[in-house]
């Protein structure tokens, strides 16, 4: 009897420290985040890119938030996900918020079986789902803290060249223009706007959520309207004009720390290091979007272009359909006001290949009536030099089309800088059909 008892009590022993030495730490993704899980304005550009900033890993959960009755998710095969097709979910569930765990590594669909939902962007592909994780060390001993030295205040141009605005998108714009920023008291906001079309207001949370402008803290009217933050903690701006903060201009940062510390003088001076020097590389405009009246308006484009950067020798290589399309370069003046008239250089051939051959603004669209007014519009800044551009006459055009111009500089040895696909082809045409 003592002898069954004692394996007995080792037996439990062992099992416990191999559940200890098992568990994992698991991590909640609110899909969407404060967007939930909805048919998004922009298409499915919204989960496509909230999908890019996330890190899986098998056991972590992703939480629906959906109104029961209005949504619902399911999880499908890849090519139920691509034909919107919810005849035969792998899991369905239509009471929100719901949770869903991954419980193993690879991909993982979902979507939304209601009327056309899925159609109009309500899904969402999670890729690349890593292996369960080494089990848990246990934490090391605490390391004295060592107070971050401060740094001088910034200033920061909201939505940069979008500017303040009823974004294309949805408020998933300004939402992706403050991830990563690190915002310190003594910063300023600049808000750029139309004066007599737009303001912008300080409100409190709960006015943010449900955009009840009627008490702000703050309102300014005339751009460009600059807002030094002086307190830490969360800040939240929108608009006062009807249904603009519902339509997504509404930004939520939050402030950390402080930048009032005198700035510590300079190092000395050191010799300078040239940089070693960056390939040509060669973009696909849009990706797999390729170049067309994009299904959210210009926010695609700009989305594309966010953190790349573009150097001389570069080249822009522009799909579309021959026919439908064409890729002009105008200047900054005809680009905003969507005026084609004058244009620079117009390809009409695809793929049209263009060289950047000097730096600065460049700015490109389409011939095609209202296609720049719909969003066919491109503007990047181009810097630098990259290893000597190739070797040009006197005279040359600053563009150099593709196939008809010279050839465009080898990329093979280059690392591919594309970003995850922003949309499906098979939707695009969807899409693209309720637009134009």
């Amino acid at each position: 009897m003592a002898k069954t008892l004692t394996l007995t009590i080792v037996l439990t022993l062992t099992l416990l420290a191999a559940l200890q030495q098992t568990t994992v730490a698991q991590k909640l993704h609110v899909v969407g985040d404060g967007l939930g899980w909805i048919v998004p304005p922009g298409g499915p550009i919204a989960y496509t890119t909230w999908a890019d900033m996330q890190t899986f890993t098998a056991g972590d959960i992703l939480m629906f938030n959906f109104t029961t009755g209005d949504q619902d998710v399911a999880r499908v095969t890849k090519e139920a996900f691509d034909n919107c097709n919810s005849t035969n979910p792998i899991w369905l569930a239509t009471n929100g918020p719901v949770n869903y765990t991954l419980s193993s590594g690879g991909d993982y669909y979902f979507i939304g079986t209601m009327e056309r939902h899925c159609f109009f962007g309500q899904k969402l592909a999670v890729k690349d789902v890593t292996g369960a994780p080494a089990p848990m060390a246990p934490p090391p001993p605490p390391s004295p803290r060592v107070p971050t030295p401060p740094r001088a205040a910034k200033t920061y141009v909201v939505g940069d060249d979008l500017g303040w605005l009823v974004p294309p998108g949805g408020a998933i714009a300004y939402s992706t223009w403050a991830y990563n920023k690190t915002f310190f008291v003594g910063d300023t906001l600049v808000f750029n706007f139309v004066k007599g079309v737009q303001d912008v207001a300080e409100v409190s949370k709960a006015a943010y959520e449900s955009c009840d402008t009627t008490t702000p803290i703050t309102v300014l009217t005339t751009s460009p309207a600059k807002i030094t933050l002086t307190t830490a903690g969360d800040h939240f701006f929108t608009s006062t004009y009807p249904r603009h903060c519902g339509l997504g201009q509404k930004l939520a940062i939050s402030v950390m720390g402080t930048t009032s510390s005198p700035t510590p003088p300079p190092p000395p001076l050191t010799p300078a290091v040239p940089a070693p020097p960056v390939p040509p590389m060669t973009y696909v405009v849009g990706d797999d979007l390729g170049w067309l009246v994009p299904p959210g308006g210009e926010v695609a484009y700009s989305t594309w272009a966010y953190n790349k950067t573009f150097i001389v020798g570069d080249t822009l290589v522009f799909n579309f359909k021959n026919g439908t399309q064409d890729v002009a370069v105008v200047t900054k003046t005809a680009y905003e006001s969507c005026d084609t008239v004058a244009a620079t250089t117009v390809l009409s051939t695809s793929p049209a290949k263009i060289i950047l051959t000097t730096p600065g603004e460049h700015f490109f669209t389409s011939t095609y009536p209202d296609h720049c007014r719909l969003g066919q519009k491109l503007a990047i800044n181009v810097t630098g030099t990259a290893v000597p551009p190739p070797s040009t006459t006197t005279g040359s055009p600053a563009y150099a089309p593709g196939p008809g111009g010279p050839a465009p500089p080898p990329t093979s040895s280059a690392p591919s800088k594309s970003i995850t696909s922003l949309f499906s082809v098979t939707y695009l045409s969807i899409a693209i059909a309720f637009l134009l």
